[in-house]
């Protein structure tokens, strides 16, 4: 596996084990599908990592909700997963067609794990390698003909300025009206509380590209922000801190902006114009 390949594991270790959890966060019951013992071996070099294993839970949860609001209000929807890894909410959540892309190795391997055709939803899995191959190549065969949200979870941290105005340009350029969710994790968040799992990611040669203020490529790429969820707000509301939430308000301000989920909105340029 490439290295982001490798932090996948990571990410679907903590799902694996919240699922096993009396009360879990997101209860993905079918990651332990994908864990073997290459996996295993990844995942326990986080093991010290408690904070990022909550808050990459939480994240999930949240665009789970997401999710499924936006597919009850229209089943016909598009939900392209760019880096999928080892998602499995195609099988989860109901209605939609789904799109999945992330290198071919993985791909292969979730494919005799978990096969597509065993999805209740259309699923079609499409493997790209992000060193060598255009994402715009892979994108431009996707039908355009019904409502589409991009997911990109644990992406743009591995992105620098210049990549990440690429990849919304892309989208952009293909698809002038879609949805995008994301989380969004400021530099400030990693240099205070994520030294030590930067130093594990990059010894595995994942590196963190964390940028100050990340949201502002995106309304400056023409996107309008419909939500912001805050990683920090929700784990209070969850209950797993113990602090009070109007703590946050007071002492905490920029870790509850600093790592959140977005949900924006592109319109083509005449759409805005009303």
């Amino acid at each position: 596996m490439k290295p982001i390949s490798n932090m996948a594991f990571y990410c679907c270790g903590a799902r694996m084990q919240d699922a096993q959890m009396p009360r879990p966060i997101c209860g993905d019951a079918y990651a332990q599908l994908f864990m073997n013992d290459y996996g295993q071996r990844i995942y326990d070099r986080f093991s010290q990592e408690s904070l990022s294993r909550v808050s990459m839970t939480v994240r999930h949860r949240i665009i789970d909700e997401l999710l499924r609001r936006m597919l009850k209000a229209t089943p016909e929807l598009s939900v392209i997963t760019i880096g999928a890894g080892f998602d499995s909410r195609p099988y989860r959540l109901c209605g939609g067609t789904w799109f999945e892309l992330d290198e071919p190795q993985l791909i292969a391997y979730k494919e005799e794990r978990l096969p597509a055709a065993q999805c209740a939803n259309p699923l079609h899995r499409i493997a790209i390698d992000f060193a060598s191959d255009a994402l715009e190549d892979k994108l431009a065969h996707l039908p355009r003909n019904a409502p589409v949200v991009f997911i990109l979870e644990g992406i743009f941290i591995y992105l620098n300025e210049k990549e990440t105005h690429q990849l919304v340009e892309t989208l952009n350029k293909l698809f002038p009206e879609h949805l995008l969710v994301c989380d969004l994790v400021s530099r400030e968040m990693v240099e205070k509380y994520g030294q030590q799992l930067r130093s594990i990611a990059t010894e595995m040669k994942a590196n963190f590209k964390a940028i100050d203020k990340p949201e502002r490529l995106f309304s400056g790429s023409g996107y309008q922000v419909q939500e912001r969820i805050s990683l920090v707000e929700v784990s209070v509301d969850l209950g797993l801190y113990s602090f009070p939430k109007y703590f946050l308000k007071y002492f905490l301000k920029n870790e509850v902006e600093g790592n959140s989920v977005y949900v924006w909105l592109h319109q083509k340029e005449a759409s805005l114009a009303h």
